[in-house]
């Protein structure tokens, strides 16, 4: 059973709904549990066979959360829980040791906790799981270097993205399809829009760019608590007529395929799903050196890479990128054989699948007296 903060529309949430529709349910039976309601678009992608649990917690600390997971974890008796970043961790924990919940993963996804009690509460609780999981090396040498928590200790198994979905719509087509101009130079971001996505420095550096007399418009497709704010920055950079606020896309592969580039500018990253997507589209990445984007990017082949925060870095970047179609072209082409050969989702998925068989193997022993309490419980109550 999965544990979430939230099912909704982000890099995390989507990446745990396409690991439980591809796990092979011979092996592997899947649920999740989402602690605030969940997003409608998201249910609809799950299928029949992944059970969702939609909770009600309170904003901030709710001990009242671990109560109710704990009546869930004993009524459904998972075998594995697997909470999700900062948002279940301690929650999540507590529960499953209570319920006796015989293995519980835990997945750091991008963004740590670094206030002094905050480094302290994720060591005590990463030490107290079966497995600690990051999405990429570069966050678990970070989760190492600022909480000490033992790198040897986290295994690292990275986002995976689904080739057949990108890559193959024309560009018109799309285009036509996203209400975007035909004939302009588009760079794409896509992301929820929160303050980590930094795009206030996005929208500077398209500023930037057409200073240096490169026309360059901007769609954005993603919502989220800034919009209205970002609206407004734009208007007041006067590039209101360049930068389209697509909202939310349940098509995200056509907002790729619009695309002439694909800019991210994060100021912090776990694995980003969208700078693969973005390359499995066939596209060019300017993207900010947080998480794994090195992982991803190979600077100067399939994209650039500059430093979170830097406007000016970033908008050279993009210049040089849009202006040359040779450029953008070769790299776009690299960065999808790349994906191909290193972050293919089957290749993600085995390696979620053996995990879970693995470390259910390791606890056979609890896992069939949890079986055996059960099949009395169930024979008594027949009785």
């Amino acid at each position: 059973m999965h544990v979430v903060h939230g099912l909704r529309s982000g890099g995390m949430e989507l990446g745990v709904v396409k690991l439980v529709n591809r796990l092979d349910p011979g092996r592997v039976r899947s649920a999740i549990c989402s602690t605030t309601p969940a997003a409608s678009s998201l249910k609809k992608e799950l299928p029949p066979a992944v059970s969702l649990f939609e909770l009600h917690r309170r904003n901030g600390n709710d001990p009242g959360l671990v109560w109710d997971l704990y009546r869930l974890f004993r009524r459904e008796r998972p075998h594995v829980v697997h909470t999700h970043a900062w948002g279940t961790l301690v929650e999540g924990l507590v529960a499953a040791r209570l319920a006796r919940v015989p293995v519980v993963v835990h997945g750091e996804h991008g963004t740590l906790q670094l206030r002094a009690h905050q480094r302290w509460v994720q060591r005590r609780a990463w030490a107290s799981v079966d497995q600690l999981l990051s999405v990429s090396s570069r966050l678990a040498e970070r989760i190492s270097r600022e909480t000490r928590f033992p790198l040897a200790r986290i295994r690292t198994i990275r986002n995976g993205v689904d080739l057949s979905r990108f890559g193959h719509l024309p560009r018109q087509a799309a285009r036509a399809m996203l209400s975007l101009p035909a004939d302009a130079r588009i760079a794409v971001a896509v992301g929820r829009l929160v303050p980590v996505k930094d795009h206030i420095t996005l929208l500077e550096a398209i500023v930037a760019v057409r200073r240096r007399g490169v026309n360059v418009s901007l769609a954005i497709a993603g919502d989220g608590p800034l919009r209205s704010a970002l609206v407004e920055r734009a208007a007041a950079l006067g590039i209101s007529n360049d930068v389209y606020f697509l909202g939310h896309r349940g098509d995200i592969e056509a907002v790729f395929a619009a695309g002439d580039l694909f800019v991210l500018s994060s100021a912090s990253e776990g694995l980003s799903n969208t700078i693969l997507e973005a390359m499995a589209s066939g596209l060019a990445v300017v993207a900010t050196s947080v998480g794994g984007a090195d992982e991803m990017v190979q600077d100067g082949i399939t994209g650039v890479l500059v430093r979170p925060g830097a406007r000016d870095e970033m908008a050279s970047a993009l210049a040089a990128v849009i202006e040359d179609d040779v450029l953008r072209h070769q790299m776009g082409t690299a960065g999808r054989a790349r994906v191909e050969a290193e972050f293919s989702l089957s290749t993600m998925v085995e390696r979620y699948e053996s995990m879970y068989v693995e470390l259910a193997a390791r606890n056979a022993a609890s896992i069939y007296r949890r079986q055996s309490d059960a099949s009395i419980v169930e024979r008594q109550g027949a009785a």
